[in-house]
């Protein structure tokens, strides 16, 4: 489950570098582009989205550093690979929360 999501994520991501490109032309464009976006993305739906894309990235982060740590040919016992995804998982959701809870104060 843990590598699906870790793909996912990845694709995850793709549509945070489009909502990235288009903040910067609306930025381009001028305040009045750049006021519309800032509302779409304080409405329930933005704010869902940036979720979604902040946990993305922390995860694909951290899911990463536990491939590297594979790469160098450690933690491959049964339950070193549990372990690691757990953790990896539950790190992934607090420093997801800590991150938009900062954000959005």
């Amino acid at each position: 489950m843990l590598s699906i999501l870790h793909r996912a994520t990845g694709l995850f991501l793709v549509l945070g570098l489009i909502v990235i490109c288009s903040w910067l032309v609306c930025v381009a464009l001028g305040e009045e582009s750049f006021q519309m976006f800032n509302s779409i993305g304080s409405t329930l739906a933005g704010k869902i989205l940036s979720l979604g894309l902040v946990f993305s990235l922390v995860y694909h982060c951290f899911n990463g550093i536990r491939h590297l740590v594979w790469d160098c040919g450690y933690g491959f016992e049964l339950t070193s690979v549990y372990l690691s995804g757990g953790i990896v998982f539950l790190l992934s959701i607090v420093v997801t929360l800590l991150i938009v809870v900062r954000a959005w104060l």
